[in-house]
């Protein structure tokens, strides 16, 4: 997956791409459709990798233990390493950095089909998550880039008419690109059967580290618009290596909505993935579907998450932090549905709309992180919220595995959608009190500590009752493979 002002872009282009998005004049027609394929080909490259690495990491050893930890030396880095690599996405230009994560994928890749053993196998699989943990929050950070630059702050009212029709695109590309990143996770595995059954695991190797070598090109020649200038003070660099470090932290804990949407979906995401783990033995095991039967679920999984992500693309902005609450909710119900299912159909027909609910929150977080983060943290940000994600997936299929041993799948499967629907609905009436109170009591303006370091928060949006917050305030908040963390 993988992202000097200008003033003098007018309100909207009125020639439409061939996804059916409009295009600014200040970058090429072929801009989007280019990022698009470029999402697809690089998620199929990690749908890709995960099947060649467990499948060879398996034939070595025969123990499933060589399989999480392959699957851990993956996620383990993109969380570890996710402040490091949110500085480097907002210190250094986005192109170079995202060029040479992938081209070091293709690296990697290349040499893991050079050596044997788990030792060696393991140490390389850690090169994907370092090179991931770049290309993952960089691919999200600069999806306000491809739609075009901002407008001329110096005529208002085209200006504000400019602004609106491109917030508006920045939504509706995030669907399409989480339609794209399902459509090239779903094809990576297909390419992994087809490849290991023609070679064994080196020819699937080899065929990763080609994926990975096509999306380099493609981000070689992906045009990206100036970044948006900053809006208020500045982060300029100042203060020590930590606190540029945590501006990602500081910015989720100043801007309350954005850190509480990341705080939600990280619980759910650890709940939903504990389903991750029981759904295999579920359909094996208690609905006597066989391995046919856990491929419908993922299947099935799969068609709603597409089918919610090109949804959430024509959500209003004013709308997305209430998706995301009530996507959050209904990714938990269908899961808990799933739970009460006697026969295939009704556990597929309750993951659809598990996965359906989840692609629409999808799309609606990371659109709202892309609407209010500034372009100059928006890299340490979003490197906050790929963290999190795959942290969380991490710790929830390790929760279930000790489970399994213990409890019946149905009822892990019931513990993952009420989890899911517990941190929704907390969630949901922090937001409602918080904006409830504020729309009663509007609150004055805090005058800014000029010796706090520089992190800066979008202005407050009146008719959600937002207040303005703090650039002296501070703190921490509680965001693989990319649709399943998302489960997030």
């Amino acid at each position: 997956m993988s992202r000097p002002p200008t003033n003098d872009v007018p309100p909207a282009w009125p020639g439409p791409t061939a996804a059916g998005l409009p295009a600014p004049p200040s970058l090429p027609r072929y801009t989007l459709p280019l990022a698009f394929g470029l999402q697809a080909v690089v998620s199929a490259g990690d749908g890709l990798v995960l099947i060649a690495l467990a499948s060879r990491v398996y034939q070595g050893s025969h123990t499933s233990w060589a399989v999480a930890a392959v699957f851990l030396a993956v996620t383990i880095p993109i969380t570890a390493l996710a402040p490091l690599a949110g500085l480097l996405l907002d210190r250094l230009p986005p192109r170079p950095v995202l060029v040479a994560a992938a081209a070091g994928q293709a690296v990697v890749a290349l040499a893991l089909t050079q050596v044997a053993g788990i030792g060696p196998v393991l140490a390389l699989a850690t090169g994907f998550g370092v090179c991931a943990a770049v290309l993952q929050p960089g691919l999200g950070a600069i999806v306000p880039r491809l739609v075009g630059p901002a407008g001329d702050a110096s005529q208002p009212d085209q200006a504000g008419r400019a602004a609106q029709a491109r917030r508006a695109r920045i939504t509706r590309a995030n669907g399409y690109l989480q339609a794209a990143t399902w459509g090239g996770f779903t094809l990576g595995p297909l390419l992994a059967a087809a490849l290991v059954a023609a070679g064994g695991t080196g020819l699937a190797l080899v065929g990763v580290a080609a994926i990975y070598a096509l999306g380099t090109l493609g981000l070689c020649v992906l045009p990206l618009a100036p970044p948006d200038p900053p809006a208020g003070q500045a982060d300029t660099g100042r203060g020590g290596l930590a606190s540029q470090l945590s501006a990602g932290l500081r910015f989720l804990r100043q801007d309350v909505d954005a850190g509480l949407l990341v705080l939600v979906v990280g619980v759910m995401v650890v709940f939903a993935n504990m389903a991750v783990v029981a759904e295999v033995a579920f359909a094996e095991s208690v609905l006597r579907a066989g391995p046919t039967g856990y491929s419908m679920l993922v299947a099935a999984w799969s068609i709603g998450m597409l089918a919610g992500t090109l949804a959430g693309g024509r959500l209003p902005e004013r709308r997305l932090a209430l998706a995301t609450l009530v996507g959050t909710l209904a990714t938990g119900a269908g899961v808990a549905l799933a739970g009460t299912a006697a026969v295939l159909w009704q556990a597929a027909a309750a993951y659809a709309f598990g996965g359906l609910a989840n692609g629409l929150e999808v799309v609606a977080t990371r659109s709202f992180l892309n609407h209010r983060a500034p372009p100059q943290v928006a890299g340490r940000v979003f490197a906050v919220y790929s963290g999190v994600l795959f942290g969380a997936a991490s710790l929830g299929m390790a929760a279930a595995g000790g489970l399994l041993g213990s409890l019946n799948p149905r009822v892990v499967l019931f513990l993952a959608g009420g989890g899911g629907l517990v941190a929704a609905g907390v969630g949901a009436l922090f937001y409602a009190r918080r904006h409830v109170r504020v729309a009663r009591s509007p609150q004055p303006r805090p005058t800014p500590d000029p010796a706090a370091p520089a992190v800066t928060v979008p202005p407050p949006d009146q008719s959600e009752g937002r207040p303005p917050l703090s650039p002296a305030s501070g703190g921490r908040p509680p965001t693989a493979p990319p649709g399943r963390a998302d489960r997030e």
